[in-house]
């Protein structure tokens, strides 16, 4: 079983070398496709794996054919390589904007939202910052919003015995 990186830059597998050999007889992944092999952390091109090389060698002196493209109306989508996951805090910047701190909250959603725009653009350090950026105001708004209630608890502590002296 293979994971391989699509031509439109998406992961996608695991799927068998019967699969992966279909896909390259239909021109929709070819010898430089990049793939990884199940229970492997190395990406490399599906040619380099023995399933998957020419059966016959080159003869001496000969350059390789290109491979077509596959035949579509669309431009060919750039390839992708593999990025590393990057967190995007943005299940945590919306529980923080509804529990805690509105305004601080929502500068968290914007970074969140900007991770995944820039890692698809190919922008890895750019997604760094807004994922930083993300979780630091997320902390912002959680402590904004603790603040709040350790005002809020003593203040209406006071206001409840000075117009009920008998609580």
């Amino acid at each position: 079983m293979f994971k391989i990186i699509g031509g439109d830059g998406r992961q996608y597998g695991p799927v068998s070398a019967e699969q992966i050999r279909q896909w390259m007889a239909e021109g929709r992944a070819s010898a430089q496709t990049m793939a990884q092999a199940e229970g492997s952390t190395e990406w490399k091109p599906l040619g380099q794996f023995p399933e998957f090389a020419p059966s016959t060698p080159p003869p001496l002196g000969a350059t390789p054919s290109p491979t077509p493209p596959p035949p579509s109306a669309a431009p060919a989508a750039p390839r992708f390589q593999p990025h590393e996951h990057i967190d995007s805090y943005l299940v945590p910047a919306i529980l923080s904007t509804i529990c805690c701190c509105l305004p601080f909250g929502i500068v968290s959603i914007i970074f969140a939202a900007q991770v995944n725009t820039k890692l698809q653009t190919g922008d890895i350090q750019g997604a760094r910052e807004a994922s930083r950026n993300a979780k630091i105001w997320f902390w912002v708004a959680v402590a904004c919003g603790l603040m709040s209630v350790c005002l809020w608890v003593p203040f209406m502590h006071f206001r409840l015995h000075r117009f009920h002296p008998g609580w």
